[in-house]
């Protein structure tokens, strides 16, 4: 199999917390790949663990699954392959067609002396997905339940020449993305923005019983892409309550937003680690 793992690069992952436990679940089962005992557990934990899957497979099979999921925020899924250049997968949410990763050389093919020369060959999906030389996809999924498959669309040759390996691998983790108030241009209705103005928009993330504006690292967020120009708290909806609000260039809005956009997305960190993102609707206007 393709993935010869180091026993002690193995103790490293789990004292990372890299791996996903075995979890005692009803009709659970376990597999041990070399080394790591994989979980057939069907809940998959939402709090950006990763599930590392090394199965016996030929193309087109599914890993084990589904892995499902019920939350009241919507999900920020990542899937890549690690160990030898590359896999590629689809992605299926109740059996419905999702997507498909992007379709990246294999080892052979970038030139490399052999599978498993490192790097790229890693064991650390956090190293695979930086890399580049791996296919990745980052999946924003609705609040509420789904039910993930996953089939490995392509194994890559043990050879320059050869066949596939005769496993599949994959790692995958899932983070609720918060879903936080905010408002665009606040005390305006419509959001009107006039994209060739060389002023700012100010976009507020606002404080409620749930959520605290102060918890916001302002150095992560982004509106459509965009760094905020400058930030500052202020009470803009009256509430007694400080909100955060944000300015951006209108100009540098003008590449991810033109005439046809209806809403803008602001997303960002808090301090702990926490991604969220927050909507509201825009109207576009000629100069």
């Amino acid at each position: 199999m393709k993935k010869v793992i180091v026993f002690l690069a193995v103790i490293a992952l789990l004292v990372a917390g890299l791996l996903l436990p075995v979890a005692a679940v009803s009709g659970e089962t376990q597999r041990q790949s070399e080394g790591i005992f994989l979980s057939a557990a069907s809940v998959l934990s939402l709090d950006g663990t990763w599930v590392i899957l090394d199965e016996v497979m030929d193309e087109g099979d599914l890993f084990s699954g589904p892995w499902t999921w019920d939350s009241d925020l919507p999900i920020e899924f990542t899937i890549t392959d690690l160990y030898v250049v590359t896999d590629r997968f689809k992605v299926y949410d109740g059996g419905s067609f999702v997507i498909e990763t992007p379709n990246i050389p294999d080892w052979d093919v970038l030139g490399l002396g052999g599978p498993m020369v490192s790097p790229p060959y890693t064991v650390n999906p956090d190293t695979a997905l930086a890399d580049g030389r791996f296919s990745s996809a980052l999946i924003n999924f609705a609040s509420g339940s789904h039910s993930i498959d996953i089939e490995d669309i392509h194994i890559p040759p043990v050879s320059v020449g050869g066949g596939p390996f005769s496993d599949g691998t994959v790692a995958f983790k899932a983070e609720r993305l918060r879903e936080w108030p905010i408002d665009i241009k606040p005390g305006s209705d419509p959001n009107s923005i006039n994209l060739k103005s060389k002023g700012v928009v100010p976009v507020a993330v606002l404080t409620t019983d749930l959520f605290d504006a102060a918890t916001v690292d302002p150095e992560t967020v982004e509106l459509e892409g965009v760094a905020a120009l400058k930030w500052a708290m202020d009470d803009v909806d009256g509430d007694g309550d400080l909100d955060l609000v944000f300015h951006f260039s209108t100009q540098e809005l003008a590449v991810p937003l033109d005439a046809n956009s209806t809403e803008a997305t602001l997303s960002g960190e808090t301090y702990d680690g926490q991604t969220f993102s927050g909507t509201d609707s825009v109207r576009i206007v000629k100069a």
